[in-house]
């Protein structure tokens, strides 16, 4: 029995090193994309705040504002990030951008082995919204309602 088990040692060391190098890499795969996904979503949000606040406000600086800080008050591993608000006479619009960190050591190798290009390894996101103005919030409406 002791000479069985002295026998399949170095093998049952490989088999737990090559399935733990997979069970990490699948289980950190896993938390990047719930990451992913759970920014995406923050990011969208955000653009919806823009779209509503600048569609009732008329005011694209508040509106602006308003979106970037939700999105530094929600996101996780997203250093860089940008929102947009702009409005029509009939429409409020507005756009948030997002990079997220991948969280992979040597993430930027693989993406771009030489390193002469400007990428930066980052995951982007880009949600825009449009929110309609409703009659009584259009600017030549307001005293009507006032």
């Amino acid at each position: 029995m002791v000479s069985f088990l002295k026998n399949e040692r170095g093998s049952i060391m490989l088999e737990f090193a090559v399935c733990g190098i997979l069970f990490i890499g699948f289980v950190m795969g896993m938390v990047v994309m719930g990451l992913w996904m759970y920014n995406t979503s923050q990011v969208k949000q955000a653009a919806r705040i823009a779209a509503l606040n600048v569609a009732v406000t008329d005011d694209p600086a508040e509106a602006r504002e308003k979106a970037l800080g939700y999105l530094n008050k929600t996101l996780i591993a997203c250093p860089v990030k940008d929102t947009l608000a702009f409005g029509d006479r009939d429409n409020g619009y507005g756009a948030a951008e997002a990079q997220m960190n991948p969280l992979f050591p040597g993430f930027l190798k693989l993406v771009d082995p030489q390193g002469g290009s400007k990428v930066s390894g980052r995951i982007l996101i880009r949600k825009e919204a449009v929110a309609a103005r409703a009659h009584r919030f259009r600017p030549e409406n307001r005293p009507s309602y006032n």
